[in-house]
């Protein structure tokens, strides 16, 4: 199942990301990719705007933003997953993921549990971290199947997170991400993006946004697809949008998982819940 990583850099003006997206989806559609993933701020640019204006954006903005995904689903028979800003009732919006089938129905949505809050800069101001541990579920196209979990950028510092979606089933990690540029921060997420693969024997879909801001330099780029023993199969830069593209199977998570059983080695077992 070809699975694309959509890197794009969004802006302060929804209607353009919008137009970026349609874009993006057909082209990914063309090279044949059933999964579609955007970034995280796909919607608006975090770095980029006020709090009070990201609040007025998510309810002005967040219904069209879901729309959207349906629309770019249906129109390209396709799973798409996005990621934007959800009006919430305690004031502050929500750092949401949706997943939509080819149908045009919602297949799951994830609220961002690990908000930002390093390197001088905290997403706390912004928005509000969600209270469930992020969702695993089914993807089953033109006679193949996958088992996705959600994560979100910052999410990656947590193994944790990503050790409960394997434990519930997951083989394709798909991560969002607008990660912040920085002294070294473009290595840490190629380690991070690596390691959580690698230590759950699972591929990995990391879609990021890139550029953007002052200087154009706010987020770091380096979408990628990573396979179960933690190889680069398909990437892209620092500079410039792209979209990365693989076929992504369940039989090679099996294999990987035959020669490194390292899931079904482990003695330590763990329960979850939110702390």
């Amino acid at each position: 199942m070809k699975i694309a990583a959509i890197q794009m850099t969004p802006s302060v003006e929804p209607s353009e990301n919008f137009a970026t997206m349609r874009a993006r989806a057909a082209e990914a559609a063309a090279d044949g990719a059933r999964v579609i993933v955007f970034p995280e701020q796909a919607m608006v640019l975090l770095q980029s705007v006020t709090v009070d204006a990201l609040t007025g954006i998510a309810a002005e903005w967040w219904d069209s933003f879901a729309a959207l995904t349906a629309e770019l689903a249906m129109e390209h028979r396709a799973v798409v997953i996005s990621a934007g800003f959800e009006p919430s009732a305690d004031g502050l919006p929500l750092n949401t993921v949706i997943a939509v089938g080819p149908d045009g129905a919602e297949l799951a949505r994830y609220r961002k549990l690990h908000l930002y809050k390093a390197f001088a800069q905290s997403e706390f101001e912004h928005t509000r971290p969600g209270d469930e541990l992020p969702p695993v579920f089914d993807v089953n196209l033109d006679g193949e199947s996958l088992r996705l979990g959600l994560a979100n950028c910052y999410d990656l510092r947590f193994p944790e997170l990503f050790r409960s979606l394997v434990d519930r089933g997951a083989d394709t990690l798909v991560v969002v991400a607008a990660w912040a540029s920085g002294p070294g921060k473009e290595e840490h997420w190629s380690i991070l993006t690596r390691a959580r693969a690698l230590e759950n024997v699972s591929w990995l879909v990391a879609s990021a946004a890139v550029g953007g801001g002052p200087r154009d330099a706010a987020t770091t780029g380096l979408s990628r697809i990573v396979d179960p023993l933690g190889d680069v199969v398909a990437g892209l830069g620092p500079r410039g949008e792209g979209i990365a593209i693989a076929d992504v199977t369940s039989g090679i998570v099996a294999r990987a998982r035959g020669v490194l059983p390292a899931l079904e080695n482990r003695r330590i077992g763990l329960a979850y819940e939110l702390g």
